[in-house]
């Protein structure tokens, strides 16, 4: 039973299909920095999680994939809605920030001799690893997105120095844009190199048709990289900006959360679908030494100061998961003892002193 539950882990995941998020990277005149994020997909309930340093987390993979574990060197607030350890993304207390989008292209490589994660795993691992973008690159070396992944994903990466990268897997080799190849930290649903085309091509009349598809995210892409392009006013309110930004690539109704996160402050502000208020969340006022306590909060909730977030334990987690199966119609013959297999994985986490 376990190797099955194991083998069905990356069913969940099929949730970001059909999703048409949208992110962007901006530094100002003044050389702040947010990172925006758009998350579209029919169901919106999440949980906010801060996760600790110093704790023992141990892969949650099916063979042939080898198990093995690591020490998590940062602490980091996420957003999730597959469980704890599973997160959409999130910022740790270096300043890095690591977000996932779907890309139908993508292929992870096959299996060798590193370590492997499937694919919201290894953003929680970035998260409690890598202090700048080009450490997220390294592990390359020694970690791959596992070949028993389902969903196809690529990733927009920035850190607190001003680096930005978007991270693909094409033809199952880790492809990076960093630097003068990555003209516009932007990313929606389509390649990097597809969506720079469809901005030439647009921009220079050319007579060429795209698909519906193509035009939805290639169009986001272009729309959010016009608006990071030049100088932003020295008097205009960045975090502002930001949401200005993500409404105009919002997806009406399937635009479930919009995050900006402030790299240079360490603060994080973010709307839903169901509470459209602006709150903020001060990424200082925790403590990220390993307790044993692990804290969430739902991220509908008004009230988020520390005091507010809530000890997770397993019916929390599952009711999450749980909540999620239900209300989306794709995921709803997904069996309980695999989405109970996915809520106790943190209960295997402990801290390392």
């Amino acid at each position: 039973m376990k190797k099955v539950i194991l083998t069905l882990l990356p069913v969940l995941i099929f949730a970001l299909l059909g999703s048409a998020c949208t992110t962007f990277f901006l530094k100002n005149n003044d050389s702040k920095m947010i990172f925006g994020r758009n998350f579209d997909f029919p169901a919106g309930q999440g949980h906010i999680q801060i996760n600790q340093r110093g704790v023992i987390k141990s892969a949650f993979i099916a063979p042939p994939e080898k198990k093995f574990q690591w020490i998590s060197e940062y602490g980091s607030i996420s957003f999730n809605q597959n469980g704890r350890e599973f997160p959409y993304g999130g910022m740790n207390e270096a300043g890095l920030v690591i977000e996932q989008m779907w890309l139908e292209e993508s292929v992870y490589p096959e299996y060798d001799e590193r370590k492997a994660l499937t694919e919201l795993q290894w953003i929680q691992y970035q998260l409690d690893k890598a202090g700048s973008v080009e450490e997220v690159i390294a592990s390359d070396k020694y970690l791959r997105i596992s070949f028993t992944s389902v969903a196809k994903l690529h990733f927009l990466v920035a850190d607190a120095s001003g680096n930005s990268a978007v991270i693909e897997y094409l033809n199952g080799r880790m492809s990076v844009k960093t630097g003068d190849s990555l003209p516009y930290p932007v990313l929606a649903n389509s390649g990097y190199s597809t969506s720079l085309d469809y901005k030439k091509q647009k921009e220079t009349g050319a007579d060429v048709t795209y698909s519906p598809m193509e035009e939805n995210s290639s169009g986001r892409f272009l729309t959010a990289s016009r608006m990071i392009s030049g100088d932003t006013p020295r008097d205009t309110d960045l975090i502002d900006y930001g949401f200005s930004i993500l409404n105009a690539v919002a997806q009406g109704l399937a635009t479930q959360w919009s995050i900006i996160y402030d790299l240079t402050d360490r603060k994080i502000y973010y709307r839903t679908h169901q509470n459209a208020e602006t709150r903020r969340i001060d990424f200082n006022t925790f403590h990220y030494n390993c307790s044993g306590n692990y804290l969430f909060i739902d991220i509908d909730q008004q009230n988020n100061a520390p005091a507010d977030f809530l000890a997770l334990d397993f019916l929390r987690n599952f009711d999450l998961i749980n909540s999620v199966c239900n209300d989306v119609e794709f995921l709803s013959n997904i069996p309980g003892e695999y989405r109970k297999a996915t809520a106790g994985v943190f209960l295997d986490s402990v801290c390392a002193e």
